[in-house]
C-alpha cells in the first residue's frame, strides 16, 4: 500500500522530454523521491495503467495521438484510484476536465501551484489508503471476535430489532437448535417467557433511542426448542456487526451451561460435496486473500462469474438427481480448463467463480470465452432429453479500490446479470463508468418511486380467480401498474429497483391503502369479494407493519376476512420464523394467508408443513402449456393431492388455454387464474356468476 521506500511512482503522458524532466524537477524540489515514467503512445500508456501500480498521474495537453480526455476516460474504465492532474497551457477546456474525474488543472508555468495540488492529492491519496486498510483490518478483526465467540463457553447472540443475526454454538447449546439458521430472524421475545417481554421491549427501546446507553443486566425465564424453561442471567449492550448498530446479549445459566460438554468445533471440510470444487466459503477466503494482495501491491487479478442459464428450468424438466450429475460434469469441465494458479469454486447451486491471476483485459477476456465456449459445447442426453447449457459470465477486478471480496463478487454477479438480462450465453464486464450510471439510474428511480407515492401516480389493476367447482366465492388478486409519461409499467420492471431502495414497504402500504379503499366500495354492492395482496420481504421484517394493517382495517370499518395475504414460496424458505410469526399474527386478526409460485422447492411437501397457509398457488411455470407436458400434469397432481390431504385450497395461475382448464378441473384443482380467464383490468367487472369459462 505504502510507497516502496518512500518512493514516488508518477506516469508523466507527455510527447516533451524537456517539459517531463521539469515537471520531475517541480517533484524534488517538493522533497519527493521520484521515480518517473513517461509515455505519449495511448496503447503503451494503458498497458502502464493497467500493469503497473502508481501514486500519481500528470497529463499534459497538446499531445499528438491522444487527449487528455482519453486517458481520465482510461483511469475510469480501469476502475483506479489514481489521483490525475491535467497540466495545461491555458484554461480554455477546464469545465471539460472537471465533468471527468480529473482532480485539477494547472497551468504548466504555474510552479508553485502545481506543488500545491501534488501535494494535496497525494495526501489525499495517502488518507483512502489508509481508510481502506483500517476497514481491511476491521473486518479481519471481527473474523477473529467471530472466532472467539464461536469458542466462548458463554452464550453470546446479536441481535437487530430484537431479531437473532448471529449466534455462537454455546447459544444453539443452550437453546437446544441444531443449527444457526434454525434461529436466524427468530425473534428473541421467542425463547422467553411471556412475563419477561415487557422488560426486554424497554431494554430495546432504551438501546434504539439511546447510542450511549449503558449495559443492562437483568433474569428472566428462558424456554428451550424442547419446551424446557430454566433461570438465566440476560446481560444487553451495544456492539457492531459489519458495520452496522446492534445488541449484544450474553446469557449465562449455570444450571444448563455446566451440565454440556464444551462445544467441540467440527472440522468442515472446504470442498464443495457435489462438484469436489471449492465451496463458497473457502472460495470467498480465497478471494479475500487476492483483494489483500491487490490492495498491497502484490498483482491485480480479476473474478470470473459464472452462471448457467436457465438452469432452473433445467432442474424442473430433468429433476433433482440428473441435475446434480449435470452440474458435476459442468465443474469437471470448468476444472479442466483450468490455466496455472486460477482458482475455482462452486459458489452457488448454478454459479461458479474464479480466480484469474492477471491484470490484462484482453487475456481476461479471451478466458472468460474459452469457459462460455466450454459450457456452450456441452451437450447432455439425460432421462431421455437432450440438454444444451448455456452460461453467462460477468467479469470484475480485482484492485486497490476493491475493499472486500464481497465488493468484487456483486461486481461481478451485476455483470453476469446484465449478461442474462441481454439474452445470455455471453461475457459482460462490469466498468465503474456502468455502476456510476447505475447509481444514477437507481437516484432517478428513488424519486420517481416517491413522486408516485405522493402523487398516486400508481394504478391497481385487478384480476379474477374463479371457483372450477361452483364456490359463491368472489376473488381478485391486486397488481400494481405505474404510470410514466401516460403509460402504465407492469411491477415486474420496476420492484427490483423499490428492493434495492429499500421502499418495498411504503410500496406495499400504498397498494394496501388503496386497495382497503377500493375493496370497501365494491362490497357495498358485492359483499362476498376478497382480494389477494402481495407482501415484500422488507415489510415482513417491519415490526410495526401487522399493528399499521390493524389500525387501516379499523379505519375502513373492513372486515379481515376480505384479505389474503401471499408471498412467494421461496421467500417463505428464505425468512421461515418470520413469515410464521407474521402468518400467525394476520390470521389472529382474521386474514388469510397463502404461498404463490408454489412448487418452486426441491421438496415442496416440506413448505407445507413449515407453513399454515390457506390456500397455495402451483408454480405457473408446471400450470402453463400442461396440456403437453406430462411431467408438468404429473407435478401439479401431486401438489393437488398434497393440497387436499393437507386442508388446504389450491390456485393454478398463468392458465393460458382451455385445454389446461379443462385439465386441470379433472385433476381437482379449487380455483384458476390467467389470462384465458381474464386479463387484469382496471376495473372489478368480471361476471363470477357466469359458469362458462
Amino acid at each position: 500500500m505504502a510507497r516502496a521506500e518512500g518512493i514516488l511512482r508518477v506516469l508523466i503522458i507527455d510527447s516533451s522530454l524537456t517539459d517531463a524532466d521539469a515537471i520531475v524537477n517541480v517533484l524534488r524540489s517538493a522533497g519527493h523521491a521520484v521515480r518517473a515514467t513517461r509515455e505519449d503512445k495511448p496503447a503503451a500508456i494503458e498497458k502502464l495503467l493497467s500493469a503497473q501500480n502508481w501514486e500519481l498521474i500528470l497529463c499534459r495537453e497538446n499531445i499528438a495521438d491522444i487527449q487528455p480526455m482519453d486517458i481520465l476516460n482510461l483511469i475510469q474504465h480501469l476502475d483506479k484510484d489514481l489521483p490525475c492532474i491535467i497540466i495545461a497551457d491555458d484554461k480554455s477546456h477546464e469545465a471539460e476536465y472537471f465533468s471527468s474525474i480529473v482532480k485539477d488543472v494547472v497551468l504548466f508555468e504555474d510552479k508553485p501551484r502545481l506543488q500545491f495540488v501534488i501535494n494535496r492529492e497525494l495526501d489525499n491519496l495517502f488518507i483512502r489508503r489508509l481508510a481502506r486498510r483500517n476497514e481491511r483490518a476491521l473486518r479481519e478483526s471481527e473474523k477473529r471476535s467471530k472466532t472467539l465467540l464461536d469458542s466462548s463457553r458463554d452464550a453470546v447472540a446479536y441481535m437487530h430489532e430484537g431479531m437473532h443475526i448471529y449466534v455462537n454454538q454455546a447459544y444453539l447449546n443452550l437453546f437446544g437448535f441444531e443449527e444457526a439458521e434454525d434461529i436466524a430472524g427468530l425473534p428473541i421475545l421467542d425463547l422467553f417467557s411471556a412475563d419477561d417481554h415487557p422488560k426486554f421491549k424497554a431494554v430495546f427501546r432504551q438501546f434504539t433511542e439511546q447510542a450511549d446507553a449503558p449495559p443492562v443486566t437483568m433474569t428472566g425465564n428462558g424456554l428451550t426448542a424442547e419446551g424446557i424453561t430454566f433461570k438465566a442471567e440476560i446481560q444487553f449492550s451495544h456492539a457492531r456487526v459489519e458495520g452496522e448498530d446492534c445488541t449484544q446479549v450474553v446469557i449465562r445459566d449455570d444450571t444448563v451451561i455446566n451440565q454440556q460438554p464444551k462445544a467441540v468445533i467440527p472440522v468442515v471440510d472446504d470442498h464443495d460435496q457435489l462438484t469436489g470444487l471449492y465451496n463458497r466459503s473457502r472460495f470467498i477466503t480465497e478471494l479475500e486473500k487476492t483483494v489483500h494482495r491487490a490492495a498491497e501491491g502484490e498483482g491485480d487479478a480479476q473474478l470470473l462469474y459464472l452462471v448457467l442459464d436457465d438452469f432452473f428450468s433445467i432442474k424442473e424438466k430433468v429433476g433433482l438427481a440428473t441435475s446434480e450429475v449435470i452440474l458435476k460434469s459442468v465443474s469437471d469441465l470448468l476444472h479442466d480448463n483450468l490455466a496455472e494458479q486460477e482458482v475455482i469454486g462452486h459458489y452457488g447451486d448454478q454459479v461458479f467463480t474464479i480466480i484469474v491471476p492477471n491484470h490484462d483485459d484482453a487475456y481476461v477476456d479471451e478466458r472468460a470465452e474459452s469457459f462460455r465456449r466450454t459450457i456452450d459445447d456441452y451437450v447432455s442426453h439425460v432421462a431421455g432429453k437432450t440438454i444444451d447449457l448455456r452460461c453467462s459470465v460477468g467479469i470484475a477486478r480485482v484492485n486497490e479500490s476493491q475493499l472486500t471480496a464481497e465488493a468484487v463478487l456483486e461486481n461481478a454477479d451485476r455483470a453476469a446479470m446484465k449478461a442474462q438480462h441481454a439474452g445470455g450465453n455471453q461475457v459482460i464486464r462490469f466498468r465503474a463508468q456502468t455502476d456510476q450510471t447505475g447509481q444514477q439510474s437507481s437516484e432517478s428511480w428513488r424519486q420517481q418511486l416517491q413522486k408516485a407515492l405522493q402523487d398516486d401516480n400508481f394504478t391497481l389493476f385487478y384480476q379474477p380467480i374463479v371457483s372450477l367447482h361452483g364456490e359463491e366465492q368472489e376473488f381478485y388478486e391486486v397488481l400494481l401498474r405505474l404510470e410514466v409519461n401516460g403509460e402504465l409499467i407492469a411491477a415486474d420492471s420496476f420492484i427490483q429497483h423499490a428492493v434495492q431502495l429499500k421502499m418495498m414497504t411504503e410500496i406495499d402500504k400504498w397498494v394496501i391503502r388503496s386497495a382497503l379503499k377500493a375493496l370497501t366500495i365494491h362490497r357495498q354492492r358485492y359483499p362476498k369479494t376478497r382480494f389477494f395482496i402481495k407482501l415484500s420481504e422488507q415489510s415482513l421484517h417491519e415490526e410495526a407493519f401487522v399493528d399499521w394493517l390493524s389500525a387501516s382495517l379499523s379505519a375502513q370499518q373492513l372486515n379481515a376476512q376480505a384479505l389474503i395475504f401471499e408471498v412467494s414460496e421461496t421467500m417463505a424458505i428464505d425468512n421461515v420464523e418470520q413469515v410464521r410469526h407474521v402468518i400467525e399474527r394476520l390470521q389472529g386478526l382474521g386474514c388469510e394467508f397463502g404461498l404463490e409460485h408454489f412448487g418452486s422447492g426441491i421438496d415442496f411437501s416440506n413448505s407445507l408443513k413449515a407453513f399454515n397457509v390457506d390456500y397455495l398457488k402451483i408454480n405457473g411455470t408446471f400450470v402453463e402449456n400442461m396440456a403437453h407436458d406430462v411431467e408438468n400434469q404429473a407435478a401439479v397432481k401431486a401438489i393437488i393431492e398434497m393440497t387436499k390431504e393437507a386442508g388446504k385450497r389450491s390456485i393454478a395461475e398463468f392458465v393460458s388455454d382451455a385445454n389446461s382448464l379443462a385439465l386441470l378441473w379433472r385433476l381437482g384443482v379449487d380455483y384458476a387464474q390467467g389470462y384465458y380467464i381474464h386479463e387484469p383490468s382496471p376495473e372489478m367487472n368480471y361476471n363470477f356468476e357466469d359458469d362458462e369459462l
